[in-house]
């Protein structure tokens, strides 16, 4: 029978139909004859699947410390380029003391004043000298040397590395899956690698912190060079360019906003893992941090981690690369002199205000200038102990709601996931990952999971316990945060796409949000919070929110007004426009910003057990604490949560993704 053309797409389109009803059937029968077989396997994990990769790792670091004298390996890179990095730190920490607290102070001043205007100066040079004012100025220098030295490094490698990527699609490829791995991966893991390569102190945490803040200068490199305009590219070309010269000369200054927005990025990522290096023996104001919140004393702990704060956002301020159109209205008396003059004379005064320092000694933060918030904070803290953590009417107070938490949430999810048989646990999550995109995620779930239970177990609670079990308690409280943050960040994020009273209250907490590392979200979880795993999840929640708002109300603002307006000339009311039209079509962002939260999530639940949370980042930490004898537990646990992380990561990511044009088979 002949066909014609006007019936051919509705056939085509019932064919697709009809397969995508044979496959759904056929995958249906697969999981379930596959759940019914898991029930039939031993409940745990046999014990044959351990793979000692504890054990391999553990000599590999006995090894090390045998033979980092005499190794070639040693000899010819790992101690050279300690020593380097230790030496760079070194003599960073000496010119920035050497410059004296002035010349600090001026120095922000005058490169604030060259990027960024008389604003960045003001509020760079404002935030550095706090600095000095709350935290110990001697040891903020250390940290901020680490960092320098970190974020240069960083930018050696990422800025040449996003021009080849910019230059070469597949090199990009293959580009990519090393920086979405370092990206999920959380902090803690590399640190009993490193430990291993670069033993304690500076090199290491220096390392940490490149591998952290490498992703964004390599990426907003190569989407910079990519956005220029290829007529620019052609014009240099038609004038007898050669490639480099196209490069250094058209690509890379239309490419600087991009570029300088990577480095931004970069010097935030750093702060944020600077102060986690401190586990590694740096001695900086990150150790002073951690060892506050260990014996939880939350004012030193407060005051040391606003010192932190402070730096970022000194840094942040004075690296933006935006020179404001317009000038705070308290500074309209200024005499308007040109961009280069106005560079030169802050330079001018940067350059005369280290020579005075030096001249008068200025060398230690006046006394006189410093304010002691600790004790006020303390104070502060036991009034939330007596006030906020009991007795608040209706709700009981926040310790109320973390013994609800950890009682009927936490502990039966977690109880749940150890009932269950692991291989059923596996199956489920394949399924998960089959419906979500297909059998080729399907199979990447399963390999995650399966090398999770490869892992073997560890001495604890009187016996030993398995990876596996840590695995699922991590997961428990993974799932627990991700589900509070969505609940938290969606309507704030519909209210604010939709809103824009709410969205000017809402942007400086999230801006504030942005700038602030992972560890200091733990200091008011421990103002609110009695330890343990509901503090470690309202810490999760606390740092995961933000990124949910922003992508939700951008997807709900970047709506495209003709099928809003189609909708309400059809008669639909404000709630049926948002339901039915911004939504389903702000849906890709929606779901990029809860892939964004897990990220978030998985990122602070393993920060969150120097509050008591526990499972995988409690075995990371003490690997961290404890190499000579828990490193190779570390090793395992840490490779458990990467796994955990790309395993969710590409779920939710798939979640993103049209079913009708992404499916795979």
């Amino acid at each position: 029978m002949a066909v014609s053309v006007e019936t051919l797409p509705t056939l085509v389109s019932d064919e697709v139909l009809i397969a995508r009803r044979r496959e759904r059937r056929i995958g249906f029968v697969v999981f379930t004859g596959l759940a019914v077989l898991a029930f039939v396997v031993p409940h745990e994990v046999p014990s044959w699947m351990d793979t000692g990769i504890q054990r391999w790792a553990q000599d590999r670091y006995r090894w090390s410390i045998l033979n980092r004298e005499s190794a070639l390996i040693f000899r010819w890179f790992f101690n050279p380029v300690t020593d380097a990095l230790n030496w760079s730190v070194e003599h960073a920490e000496s010119w920035l003391l050497a410059l004296r607290w002035p010349g600090v102070v001026a120095v922000t001043a005058a490169v604030g004043w060259r990027t960024g205007g008389v604003r960045a100066a003001i509020i760079g040079a404002a935030a550095m000298g706090g600095v000095g004012v709350i935290a110990d100025w001697d040891l903020a220098m250390r940290t901020l040397a680490i960092m320098l030295v970190a974020v240069l490094i960083a930018l050696l490698l990422g800025v040449p590395l996003g021009i080849l990527a910019a230059q070469s699609d597949r090199f990009e490829r293959v580009l990519r899956v090393v920086l979405d791995t370092a990206q999920v991966m959380p902090v803690f893991v590399y640190f009993s690698p490193l430990q291993v390569a670069f033993a304690l102190k500076f090199a290491p945490a220096v390392m940490a912190t490149v591998i952290y803040a490498l992703p964004p200068a390599v990426r907003l490199t190569n989407l910079g060079l990519r956005q220029v305009p290829v007529v620019a590219t052609e014009v240099a070309e038609s004038f007898g360019s050669t490639k480099l010269q196209r490069l250094f000369k058209v690509q890379l200054p239309m490419a600087r906003r991009s570029i300088l927005l990577g480095l931004n990025q970069v010097i935030m990522m750093a702060f944020a893992i600077v102060v986690l290096a401190a586990l590694l023996g740096t001695g900086d104001l990150g150790q002073e941090v951690l060892k506050a919140i260990q014996k939880t004393e939350v004012g030193t702990a407060f005051a040391a981690g606003m010192g932190v704060v402070l730096l970022a956002v000194a840094l942040d301020r004075v690296t933006t690369g935006e020179r404001p159109a317009h000038r705070l209205r308290l500074l309209n008396w200024l005499p308007r002199v040109p961009f280069r003059v106005a560079g030169a004379i802050a330079v001018g005064g940067a350059v005369a205000t280290v020579i005075a320092a030096r001249v008068f000694e200025w060398q230690q933060f006046p006394s006189w200038l410093t304010i002691d918030i600790a004790p006020t904070i303390d104070g502060w803290f036991d009034w939330a102990k007596n006030n906020v953590r009991k007795g608040v009417p209706v709700i009981g107070g926040t310790q109320a709601i973390s013994d609800f938490l950890t009682t009927w949430v936490l502990d039966p999810l977690r109880d749940f996931l150890w009932w269950l048989p692991w291989l059923v646990v596996v199956v489920g999550l394949a399924f998960v990952g089959w419906l979500s995109k297909g059998w080729r995620l399907a199979l990447t779930v399963t390999v995650c999971m399966v090398l999770i239970g490869t892992m073997g177990s560890i001495p604890g609670g009187g016996g030993r316990v398995t990876l596996w079990d840590l695995a699922m308690d991590t997961l428990s409280q993974v799932l627990v945060a991700i589900v509070l943050s969505v609940l938290i960040a969606l309507p704030l994020g519909i209210l604010a796409g939709r809103s824009d009273l709410v969205e000017r209250l809402l942007r400086p907490f999230l801006d504030i949000a942005q700038v602030l590392p992972q560890f200091v979200y733990l200091i008011p979880v421990v103002f609110l919070f009695s330890i343990g795993r509901a503090a470690g999840v309202a810490a999760c929640v606390v740092y995961a929110v933000p990124p949910c708002i922003r992508l939700t109300a951008l997807g709900m603002r970047e709506v495209a007004m003709p099928p809003r307006e189609a909708a309400i000339s059809f008669g639909a009311t404000g709630r049926q426009e948002m339901r039915f039209v911004q939504l389903p079509l702000a849906r890709k962002a929606i779901l990029l910003g809860i892939n964004q939260t897990l990220m978030m999530v998985l990122a602070t639940v393993i920060i969150a057990a120097l509050v008591g949370a526990g499972s995988l980042g409690l075995v990371a930490y003490e690997a961290t604490a404890k190499p000579n004898v828990k490193l190779g537990q570390g090793v395992a646990g840490g490779l458990s949560i990467v796994l955990l992380a790309i395993m969710l990561d590409r779920i939710t990511q798939a979640w993103g993704t049209s079913p009708d044009t992404d499916r795979r088979t």
